[in-house]
């Protein structure tokens, strides 16, 4: 593990800043790598990086250590968001955002390493994702034919209806091929409420971190994320929430429906899943959104049912 300009420490979970959380269990090492988004926009003379932090259980960590140091020319300059990283034919492959230099768009790219915890190089040439289109939060999904997808979010800054979208990847994971499909149309969610920014004199409607679930029914599910109007949802909070969309086919070409409930509005979001090594399964989720600045990893039991997931909002959350 690479050391980087930081001070390595040892720390609790409700002791890390950190947005959009995503655990990897190295089951060959008993060990778990927390990645998320941390130092995305560099700092005085330190370029931004991608960190990782070890732990043997889920409350005791080791770090921040360097997962990704940009060599010089490396396409994307800041925005270093949202890290997920899978094992893929015996390698580990790092899908994260990154926006590009001037007069191009963010997006998601491909990194690779020998180890979980990097260090990761480039591996796709760019983005994956359409070099024309503001995208980010890609993730990894193969289906049970084998073909590899991202699914990723087409930003609201550039699609007033922002969308999240899946396209077909090659088998090296090089690049996109095909056309891609749609799983959301934001605007059309009944709980959801516009988001602005009047930096930019926009507003539309955010979608973010799209992750994939195969329910025991056989529905493939869709865990994402966006703001929900208040007194919708669990006890009124109307923060940053996590939704549901579900293909009955158990295929990513769907066609998708999108659950009435909302799995989480507890002001938390940008979620993940992964498995202890005991087996049980846990939401990755960040608590609480805002005030920026208050952030934590936060890992909450989920039990599975037929039909889908059930978790206890109110666990870690007040």
């Amino acid at each position: 593990m690479e050391k980087g300009f930081r001070t390595i420490k040892k720390v609790k979970t409700d002791e890390i800043h950190m947005r959009d959380p995503f655990v990897f269990p190295f089951e060959k090492e008993k060990k778990y790598y927390l990645f998320g988004t941390t130092f995305a926009d560099g700092c005085g003379d330190k370029e931004p990086i991608f960190e990782v932090y070890v732990g043997e259980d889920l409350n005791n960590w080791e770090g921040p250590y360097v997962a990704f140091q940009p060599s010089k020319g490396f396409w994307g300059v800041r925005h270093y968001w949202a890290p997920e990283v899978f094992e893929i034919d015996g390698r580990f492959y790092m899908f994260a955002t990154f926006k590009g230099g001037i007069g191009e768009h963010r997006g998601t790219g491909i990194l690779v390493s020998n180890h979980p915890a990097g260090p990761y190089k480039p591996h796709s040439n760019g983005p994956v994702t359409p070099k024309d289109w503001e995208c980010l939060d890609g993730t990894f999904y193969e289906d049970k034919q084998g073909q590899r997808w991202i699914v990723f979010c087409h930003e609201w800054t550039q699609e007033y209806e922002g969308k999240i979208k899946a396209i077909q990847l090659t088998q090296d994971l090089t690049q996109a091929k095909g056309e891609a499909v749609q799983i959301v149309n934001a605007a059309e969610m009944e709980w959801i409420r516009k988001f602005g920014d009047p930096r930019i004199e926009k507003n539309g409607f955010l979608t973010d971190a799209p992750y994939m679930y195969h329910a025991k029914n056989g529905d493939l599910m869709m865990l994402w994320s966006s703001y929900s109007i208040p007194n919708f949802g669990d006890a009124g909070y109307g923060g940053y929430t996590v939704a549901v969309a579900r293909s009955t086919s158990g295929k990513i070409e769907g066609p998708w429906t999108h659950d009435k409930g909302l799995l989480m509005d507890r002001n938390a979001g940008h979620s993940s899943l992964f498995r202890d090594f005991q087996g049980q399964l846990y939401i990755c989720t960040h608590y609480p959104d805002t005030p920026h600045g208050s952030e934590r990893p936060l890992f909450v039991k989920v039990e599975e049912v037929e039909d889908g997931l059930v978790i206890e909002p109110s666990a870690g959350m007040s």
